[in-house]
């Protein structure tokens, strides 16, 4: 068949498919349809009826009848977008309709197209001086514009035309609302409930005026009093329902929500029926509403099927919950639900690294979404990867200012980034938010104690405690703050209390052992802890504080012993092994130490990490680089990604001459894992400086001078990664600093040099 004849053929059956309406007048098929989309809406089937208007127009695009039909059918399915533009178009196919001028400019307002709106209005009121309602829409689009006198000066024009009609005066309610009168705002809208007692309008709008001022129980006076004039109105079953659920009255709420949906026939609010099944931990129910979204359009299939996969990741079922992500993605892959959705399932899962791609996947599909930023903000604080983390959750905070659980995260994660500033700023934020927030409180409060302002947390740190008098971390903190406030006898009693309701709680032990060292009884410190390692001698914490305790107290055997036990049960514990080397520096016994640990290893050749690493730190100690490097690839070997094996392998690698993109690798193995370690942060640092990159190196020594203000060495990496990336000034003050904390460092001679070549 020729391309030409194929053509045809298809015409004949778009022509048959549309009832005939090929082949009549175009006049007369127009009307045909507008009375076919008449018999649907009439129906309420308005899907059906907006197919019918939209023929209708494709054979006359300047039909007005059809236009303004299709603008109503839009109305009814909820679409404001599509609604607006087609009573805009209508509005300008019919400029002698003050009606439809009207209908365009609320619709503009609704939208929030001011300019638009007011414009609507003018020409309604060109058309008739006196409506009313063009009145009050130039009004609102004043007051949206800002210009709130002349909103008033124009909802009074209204009143004065039609005293008797209530919504003129729920506008001038707003209006003044908006002016900061609340006197007359409440005035105005009390008076439009007495000129029309029976307007379910003027009771929500009155309602509205309570909730906004935090009248909760007047708000829910007038709500009940709109549905004690219609039960089943639509706007007062929804206002309630949520108010009940805003005021964590759930099982109120139920009753209005099913009204809503009952009433409404509308998706949307059956998906919020949905989900507040699913909060109610009714995920039945939850998921025979979903299933049947799923199968009404392609739009809330993707939405109900989003939230069926959250039901089966409730229940346990992952891999059901991943195959309904993977089934709306196959069809959506830029769906930025679905890829939220699926980054969550992933954290959930604990593989942060495979959550990365599709957290960041969301935000490329709309940078705009906060809830893209926030997931992604998740992944990056999972992983701990403090700075990226810190950015996401600024940009959440950009998207949605009320968003103040990332408030509460940026406080947090200042606080782990040694920024107790920032952690009291958005604390403080997150309790003007929400007064009296517990997980704020304490933040702000351990920032104050970090910054020593005893007298600023001390009310917050007792109002936890009184709150919270079961709270170990609460007790943990009142024991700090009397530490340094030198009140030991109450110091004491708060973390004898922590580790009474916790008895694993490191930070309180730590603190009793403190408060005995200085009050001269080892002893006492050294039972607490003796008496904890019984209880549990695999904690790898707890057994880092009982070296360090041993090692004030001179014990070296068991300081020795207590640290062999930490790189044994957690190979990844790099102050473990950096006390070690410590340890058997001081004591001049590093070859005594080395063979020990080799017949560890060789005994245990495949699971001895611990040792291979300690033979490697043993060997570089004793400037034997190749040996060290072949005991650290002999540990990752065993142990793939170990992160001390992998940064000191990277150091090695990199001074050795020796492949530099694998160094990079290394290092940045070890930074995933030992995200807070300073020297695991220079290492890295160091590789990008190697690699020519001292754009990336910079914000690595940055980190590491942070933690560690007193090293030398890591001042003086920062200095030459300023100086490489052309930024004297930084260059030489870093520079300066290192000789001043150590002019002997190694590494003090260069660092004189290239600070002679800064000064010509």
């Amino acid at each position: 068949m020729t391309r030409r004849r194929l053509a045809v053929v298809i015409a004949m059956f778009a022509c048959a498919a549309a009832a005939g309406a090929c082949g009549k007048d175009p006049e007369v098929a127009k009307r045909e349809y507008v009375r076919n989309g008449d018999q649907y809406a009439a129906q309420e089937k308005y899907a059906e009826a907006g197919i019918q208007y939209r023929n209708a127009l494709q054979q006359d695009p300047q039909f007005a009848e059809a236009r303004l039909k299709l603008a109503e059918t839009y109305e009814h399915l909820a679409d404001v977008t599509n609604a607006v533009r087609e009573y805009v178009r209508a509005a300008d196919l019919l400029p002698g309709s003050a009606d439809v001028q009207v209908k365009a400019a609320n619709f503009l307002l609704l939208t929030r197209q001011f300019e638009g709106a007011k414009a609507r209005a003018e020409k309604a009121l060109a058309v008739a001086p006196n409506n009313v309602e063009a009145q009050i829409a130039k009004g609102n689009a004043l007051a949206g514009l800002k210009n709130l006198d002349a909103a008033v000066a124009e909802i009074e024009g209204a009143i004065r035309e039609d005293p008797d009609r209530s919504g003129s005066y729920a506008n001038l309610g707003a209006v003044e609302l908006a002016r900061g009168n609340r006197e007359q705002s409440e005035a105005a809208f009390k008076k439009a409930t007495e000129i029309d007692p029976k307007s379910v309008p003027a009771r929500l709008a009155l309602a509205n005026f309570y909730w906004s001022t935090g009248s909760l129980p007047a708000a829910e006076r007038d709500l009940k009093a709109a549905l004690a004039i219609s039960p089943k109105d639509v706007s007062a079953n929804r206002a309630l329902a949520v108010l009940y659920l805003a005021t964590n009255r759930a099982s109120d709420a139920e009753p209005h929500l099913k009204i809503v949906v009952d009433e409404s026939k509308q998706s949307r609010d059956r998906f919020v029926l949905a989900d507040y099944y699913f909060s109610r931990n009714r995920s039945a129910e939850a998921k025979t509403l979903l299933q049947e979204l799923a199968k009404t359009d392609a739009k809330d299939f993707s939405g109900a099927t989003i939230r069926l996969s959250a039901i089966a990741a409730r229940g346990g079922d992952t891999a059901g919950a991943r195959k309904l992500i993977d089934e709306v993605l196959q069809k959506e892959p830029t769906n930025v639900d679905a890829l939220v959705a699926r980054a969550k399932l992933f954290l959930g899962d604990k593989k942060y690294d495979r959550a990365l791609a599709p957290a960041e996947e969301a935000v490329k599909a709309d940078p705009r979404s906060a809830s893209a930023q926030s997931v992604l903000a998740s992944v990056h604080s999972a992983r701990q990867d403090w700075d990226d983390a810190i950015a996401a959750y600024g940009e959440v905070l950009k998207l949605d200012p009320r968003a103040n659980a990332a408030r509460l995260e940026l406080a947090r994660l200042s606080l782990v980034t040694g920024n107790p500033d920032a952690a009291i700023r958005f604390a403080q934020e997150a309790l003007t938010a929400q007064p009296g927030l517990a997980e704020a409180t304490l933040i702000l409060a351990r920032a104050m104690l970090t910054k020593g302002n005893v007298a600023g947390a001390e009310p917050h740190v007792k109002q936890l405690a009184e709150a919270f008098p079961k709270s170990a971390s609460a007790q943990t903190e009142l024991g700090q703050l009397y530490s340094l406030k030198g009140d030991s006898k109450s110091a004491r009693g708060a973390f004898e209390r922590a580790l009474t309701i916790d008895p694993k709680n490191i930070e309180a032990l730590s603190g009793l052992t403190a408060l005995d060292i200085q009050a001269q009884n080892p002893a006492a410190a050294r039972a607490r802890v003796d008496a904890r390692l019984t209880a549990n001698q695999n904690d790898p914490r707890l057994l880092l504080l009982a070296a360090r305790l041993y090692m004030a107290l001179g014990d070296v055997n068991a300081t020795e012993r207590s640290l062999r036990k930490v790189v044994e049960v957690d190979p990844a514990q790099l102050d473990a092994y950096a006390l070690l080397g410590q340890l058997y520096t001081s004591h001049q016994r590093l070859d005594e130490a080395r063979a020990e640990f080799e017949k560890i290893a060789e005994r245990h050749p495949k699971s001895a990490v611990g040792a291979q690493i300690v033979v490697g730190m043993l060997l570089q100690m004793q400037n034997k680089p190749a040996e060290a490097q072949a005991r650290y690839e002999k540990a990752l070997s065993i142990s793939p990604g170990n992160p001390v094996a992998a940064n000191n392998l990277a150091g090695i690698y990199a001074e050795s001459g020796g492949n530099l993109d694998v160094a990079l690798g290394l290092a940045q193995t070890a930074k995933w894992q030992l995200p807070n370690s300073p020297e695991v942060s220079d290492t890295l640092g160091w590789m990008y400086y190697k690699k020519g990159q001292p754009s990336l190196a910079v914000p690595m020594f940055r980190e590491s001078v942070g933690k560690s203000p007193k090293n030398a060495l890591y001042r003086y990496h920062l200095g030459l990664a300023y100086a490489k990336s052309g930024n004297k000034e930084e260059a030489r003050k870093a520079l300066e600093q290192a000789l001043m904390l150590d002019s002997r460092f190694n590494g003090s001679a260069d660092a004189q040099r290239v600070l002679a070549e800064l000064k010509e």
